[in-house]
C-alpha cells in the first residue's frame, strides 16, 4: 500500500490547475456540497482505473451511496489535499502583501489597499468576494465530510493516520485564520447530516481554543505517519506560541527532526506566479521583495540574504530610479512548506528565550551551520530583552519567508510582548501616496458572510 499521502497524487495534480477552489467564497455550503461530491465521483472513478481525468463520462450524476465505501472517503480525503494545495499559497501571498515580505509597483492593476494596511478600502475592493476567509472556510468544512467518511469507510489499518492528517489539516486552517484575520470573523462547517453549520463571530483566542482541540486529535491518531505527526505537532506549537505558552511549545516539538519539511503537493504555485520574474512583462502582479517597507520592515533585499534568493526584476513604475527586485525563492511548481524542523527549532528557541535559557542563541546559530549551504556567520547575543525579541523573529521572518507565517508574527509581537502596532507594521508616508492605514489583520469580508450567515452580523471587531 503506497504511503496516504501519495494516494492517488495523480488525481489531485491534474485537478490542481483549476481555480476552482481559490475562488469559493463563504455562501451556500449545500452548493458546494454538489461540489464535494463531484471531486470525489471523479477521485472514485479513478480509483477504479481510469486511465485520466476525462475518462469521468458524468460526474454530475453522484448519488451519496457512490461514495459510501473506502475508494469514496479516500476520494473525499484527497479534495481536502486538493483544496488546501489550492489555497494556501494563496493565504501565503496575502500574508505578505500587509506585512513587510512584499510590496506592489503601482500604478499598475490600481491601489492594493492590503498592501497599504487599509481595511475599509480593502473590503470595498473586494466587494463581496471573500478570498482569503473564502481559503480557509473552503479547507475547514471539507475536513468535516471527509472525517465522517474516513470513520465510517476506510479499513483500520489506515484509519488512523488518514484521520491525523484531516485533523491536522483542520487544525492548521483554523490557526491560520486566527492569526491572520481581524476578530469577528467565522468559521463556517458542516453537520453531521450534510447540513451547513454556520458559525458565530470568533475570538482570536477562540478560534485558537478550536485549533488547539483538532491538533490534538491530530497527534493522538497520526501516530505511524512521520509526515503527519510533524504537521500536527509544528502547527501546535504555532498555537501554543500564540497563546504564550511557551514551555508547552516547545514539549509539541520537541521529537520533530530539524530535516523534516511538510509541504502543499500540487503544481501550481500562485504566490509563484506573483513572485515570477515573468509576470513583470505582462504587466500585471508586480509585486516584489519588501524592502524596509514603510519604516519598520526588514532589510529582506539589502541583507543579501541567501535564505531570500534575489532577482532584478525591474523599475518601480511610480520611480524609476527605485530598483525593485523578486525573490526565486518559488517557482510555479514549487510547494509551499506547511511545517518543517526548522520551524520546530525556532519555536523551542522563542521558548528558551522566554525561561532565559540561553541555548535560544545556540538553537539559532545550530539552523545557521547546518540548515543552508554554504553556512551562515554565527550571531551574536544583543545583550536586552527586546533586541534579543528582535533577532529572533528576525531569524524567523528570513528561514519562514514566502510562508504565511509573517502576520501572525507581527501581531505576536503586538499581543505577547507588548509592541506597537505602528512600530512592527509598516507605517508612516506610503510611496504611491498618503499614508499607510491602520490594520493589524486581514479584514473578512461582511457582504460576502451576510449572503447566508445569519450569525455575522457585524464586521471587524479590532482592526
Amino acid at each position: 500500500m503506497d504511503h496516504p499521502r501519495r494516494l492517488l497524487s495523480s488525481w489531485v495534480d491534474a485537478m490542481h490547475g483549476s481555480p476552482t477552489s481559490r475562488w469559493s467564497v463563504p455562501g451556500s455550503l449545500s452548493a458546494r456540497r454538489s461540489f464535494q461530491i463531484i471531486s470525489a465521483a471523479i477521485g472514485i472513478t479513478c480509483l477504479a482505473a481510469c486511465s485520466g481525468i476525462l475518462d469521468v463520462s458524468n460526474p454530475t450524476l453522484v448519488r451519496d451511496s457512490d461514495i459510501a465505501n473506502p475508494s469514496g472517503a479516500n476520494a473525499q480525503r484527497m479534495n481536502v489535499v486538493w483544496v488546501m494545495n489550492m489555497n494556501m499559497p494563496f493565504a501565503a501571498e496575502e500574508v505578505a502583501r500587509i506585512t513587510d515580505e512584499w510590496v506592489r509597483d503601482y500604478p499598475v492593476g490600481g491601489y492594493d489597499y492590503l498592501d497599504q494596511r487599509k481595511s475599509e478600502a480593502y473590503e470595498q475592493q473586494q466587494g463581496t468576494s471573500d478570498s482569503h476567509l473564502g481559503a480557509m472556510d473552503q479547507v475547514y468544512w471539507s475536513t468535516s465530510l471527509a472525517i465522517g467518511a474516513v470513520r465510517a469507510y476506510t479499513p483500520d489499518s489506515l484509519k488512523p493516520d488518514f484521520l491525523g492528517q484531516l485533523y491536522a489539516t483542520r487544525g492548521y486552517v483554523a490557526l491560520q485564520a486566527a492569526e491572520d484575520i481581524c476578530p469577528g470573523f467565522p468559521l463556517n462547517d458542516v453537520a453531521v447530516d450534510n447540513q451547513p453549520l454556520y458559525s458565530g463571530p470568533l475570538t482570536t483566542d477562540s478560534a485558537l481554543v478550536i485549533a488547539n482541540a483538532a491538533l490534538d486529535s491530530a497527534v493522538k491518531y497520526a501516530t505511524d505517519s512521520m509526515e503527519f505527526v510533524a504537521l500536527a505537532r509544528v502547527t501546535k506549537g504555532r498555537a501554543l506560541l500564540d497563546q504564550g505558552k511557551y514551555a508547552e511549545a516547545a514539549a509539541i516539538v520537541g521529537p520533530v527532526a530539524t530535516s523534516t519539511v511538510y509541504r502543499t503537493s500540487g503544481t501550481f504555485n500562485r504566490m509563484a506566479g506573483d513572485m515570477n520574474p515573468g509576470a513583470w512583462q505582462r504587466g500585471s502582479f508586480n509585486y516584489a521583495v519588501g524592502n524596509h517597507d514603510g519604516g519598520n520592515g526588514l532589510d529582506f533585499v539589502s541583507a543579501n540574504d541567501p535564505r531570500v534568493p534575489l532577482v532584478l526584476g525591474g523599475a518601480r513604475a511610480t520611480n524609476t530610479a527605485d530598483t525593485l527586485y523578486k525573490t526565486t525563492k518559488y517557482t510555479r511548481t514549487s510547494q509551499i512548506v506547511l511545517a518543517s524542523g526548522i520551524e520546530a527549532r525556532l519555536i523551542e528557541a522563542e521558548a528558551a528565550l522566554h525561561a532565559g535559557d540561553p541555548s535560544w542563541l545556540t538553537l539559532l546559530n545550530t539552523l545557521r551551520e547546518t540548515a543552508i549551504s554554504p553556512a551562515l556567520p554565527d550571531l551574536v547575543d544583543p545583550g536586552t530583552p527586546s533586541t534579543q525579541v528582535d533577532l529572533i523573529y528576525r531569524e524567523r521572518a528570513f528561514w519562514l519567508f514566502g510562508t504565511g507565517r509573517r502576520l501572525g508574527d507581527l501581531r505576536r509581537l503586538i499581543r505577547n510582548y507588548g509592541r506597537s502596532a505602528e512600530s512592527v507594521f509598516p507605517t508612516g508616508p506610503f510611496f504611491a501616496g498618503g499614508t499607510y492605514g491602520t490594520a493589524t489583520a486581514i479584514p473578512f469580508i461582511l457582504a460576502s458572510q451576510q449572503q447566508s450567515n445569519p450569525h455575522i452580523t457585524s464586521g471587524c471587531t479590532t482592526r
